[in-house]
């Protein structure tokens, strides 16, 4: 997802979002073979807190706001070379003041045309029209094999991104990199945990379960116990939400490496496995299937009707607002794992900055990227709300003064010491190319599980057919 968002967890604005463009119209494949003219996938996020902005005059790139703000980078030298930078990040205005104060030769204008697909719509125009794109902009992991499919973005490898690769998070870089080339420096990120309320838990005697055997047995002890509570949501129509749970259970259901040629499997016997057992608990009412797109969650997460949730290391700072009687309650745990002592993680969301074709001035563009994202400098200001990212770059990742932060939510505990553990160990995945499409025929096909019109294990094997079917009409070679 997805920056971090603020407002909506990563993936669910975009499956709530009314009129996505892009999103059956793409012909991606076709796009590709014809110089990469037609728009890229989109996603929708949440909304950001601050307004849509365009760039100063004498940017490297023109506009696509209606009413253009610059949020940063109006007083640079004009003999300094000018890049336009677009993202939703709230406070990211810091950064960028910073980088044009230590950096008087580069000019870099902030925008904030807004998140997801308020970016994505005015970028993917000026991207078909061969005019107007920004020199670098904020994209979700997720999207980015969509333009790296239409060579939409620069290779960063000749500006020396490869010497950053060991500073990273290993399945962050793996995100940015497509055979020997790197296509955009990854930024933040979502490792997930189970977060949980600790009163909560401990009026039911559960401690936080290690494995999803445990997990199961707590989910029908705290039900039986108390029927009108569960131990977890299980919302099975945000399918970015359930993609990232299936990776830690060896049951990612895409392979795509670039090209023509994808791997779509969810129906195989991972993900079978993995469908049976959150059916089981579904079944049983052991856990509570509603979908996290509404306050309706939160709330029972504040109120005590659910005790925990899967959750990402944005959960601290997204969750915070909507508390109000569990506040200094909440705190954080590694994931359950399938094998008794194994260490296996997943993540929820991020971005990444890329340098777009279109850019007069790609390697100034490139070194604005790199400062961005690998640079403690950059990472001691975007690490701080409002924007409270939370970093693939390992040095402030695994530093103390990350680690040791504390939340009002989670009063005196640590719970990036846990978030940024389960970094080190989040399997390798690749996205499909039209993952907007997979988003929102994904919330379509599983919203039955949540009403109970049908099993898990039904929809995945519908899925199947309908993504299968949407590939091929995309000119993709589909493995199945």
């Amino acid at each position: 997802m997805s920056s971090i968002r603020r407002t909506n967890r990563p993936g669910t604005a975009r499956l709530a979002a009314v009129g996505i463009a892009g999103v059956a119209a793409i012909t991606l494949l076709a796009a590709c073979s014809s110089g990469g003219s037609s728009s890229s996938s989109s996603s929708a996020t949440a909304a950001a807190s601050t307004s849509a902005s365009a760039a100063a005059s004498g940017s490297a790139s023109a506009s696509a706001s209606a009413s253009p703000t610059v949020l940063a980078g109006a007083n640079c030298s004009s003999s300094a070379t000018h890049l336009t930078f677009w993202a939703w990040v709230p406070g990211m205005s810091r950064a960028v003041t910073e980088f044009n104060a230590t950096h008087p030769s580069i000019c870099v204008t902030l925008e904030d045309p807004g998140a997801g697909e308020d970016e994505y719509t005015p970028l993917n125009n000026a991207l078909k029209a061969g005019t107007g794109a920004p020199d670098v902009a904020e994209l979700e992991f997720d999207v980015l094999p969509g333009y790296e499919l239409q060579h939409y973005l620069v290779n960063l490898v000749p500006y020396g991104a490869n010497k950053y690769k060991s500073d990273f998070a290993t399945w962050a870089w793996s995100q940015v990199s497509q055979g020997s080339a790197v296509y955009a420096m990854p930024s933040d990120f979502g490792p997930m945990g189970f977060y949980y309320d600790q009163q909560t838990l401990a009026k039911y005697h559960i401690t936080p379960p290690t494995t999803w055997a445990q997990f199961a047995t707590d989910a029908v002890k705290l039900h039986s116990e108390n029927p009108k509570a569960y131990l977890a949501n299980f919302p099975a129509n945000d399918p970015q939400w359930l993609m990232d749970l299936m990776s830690q259970d060896g049951a990612w259901p895409f392979k795509y490496t670039g090209g023509a040629n994808i791997t779509i499997d969810w129906t195989g016997a991972a993900q079978e496995k993995f469908a049976a057992f959150w059916q089981t608990l579904i079944s049983e009412h052991a856990i509570d299937a509603i979908g996290d797109s509404s306050t309706e969650m939160d709330t029972d997460l504040d109120n005590g009707v659910l005790g925990s949730a899967l959750f990402s290391a944005w959960a601290p700072s997204y969750f915070a607002p909507n508390v109000k009687h569990s506040l200094g309650q909440w705190r954080a745990a590694p994931l359950p794992q399938w094998t008794a002592g194994a260490t296996v993680g997943a993540d929820w969301g991020g971005s990444t900055y890329p340098v777009f074709s279109q850019s007069k001035h790609p390697a100034q563009a490139a070194e604005f990227s790199e400062w961005l994202t690998a640079n403690a400098q950059s990472w001691a200001i975007v690490k701080t709300p409002p924007s409270s990212l939370f970093p693939t770059y390992l040095p402030t990742l695994q530093s103390s003064s990350f680690t040791s932060l504390t939340y009002p939510i989670s009063g005196s505990s640590h719970p990036n010491q846990v978030f940024s553990a389960g970094a080190l160990s989040i399997p390798l995945t690749t996205w499909p190319p039209f993952m907007t499409q997979v988003l929102n025929q994904g919330a379509s096909t599983f919203g039955p599980v949540i009403t109970g019109k049908e099993t898990l294990s039904q929809a995945f094997a519908a899925f199947q057919q309908q993504e299968v079917s949407y590939a091929k009409a995309q000119g993709f070679n589909v493995t199945q």
